[in-house]
């Protein structure tokens, strides 16, 4: 999905929640609120919904993968962010966690 002109994404939060564990692997999805124009006022924008992507730990070898691109972070700074909280709270605690968040500014 190509965003238009008046959505963005939100970089600044980034839900992240553990889909999947198995043995070998840790699948989370990554989430952002999307946001567009509001038509009621020139300068503003309004909550629209939300993105998602997905991205999977290799527990051996602490690699991301990327398995499912969010819309619209064509660059996947959403994905690194996001794949970096995790790995540091994991490094923290030795256990993956089962939800967090990515949050700047």
């Amino acid at each position: 999905m190509k965003l238009t002109e008046d959505m963005r994404l939100d970089a600044q939060s980034i839900g992240i929640l553990k889909d999947r564990e198995t043995g070998t692997i840790v699948d989370y999805f990554f989430i952002a609120i999307l946001w567009c124009r509001d038509p009621r006022y020139e300068s503003r924008h309004m909550r629209a919904g939300e993105c998602r992507g997905l991205f999977r730990f290799d527990k051996i070898t602490l690699d991301a993968e990327l398995l499912l691109a969010m819309p619209g972070d064509d660059s996947d700074h959403r994905f690194e962010k996001a794949a970096w909280k995790v790995l540091k709270e994991y490094r923290v605690s030795g256990e993956w966690p089962s939800g967090t968040q990515y949050a700047s500014g």
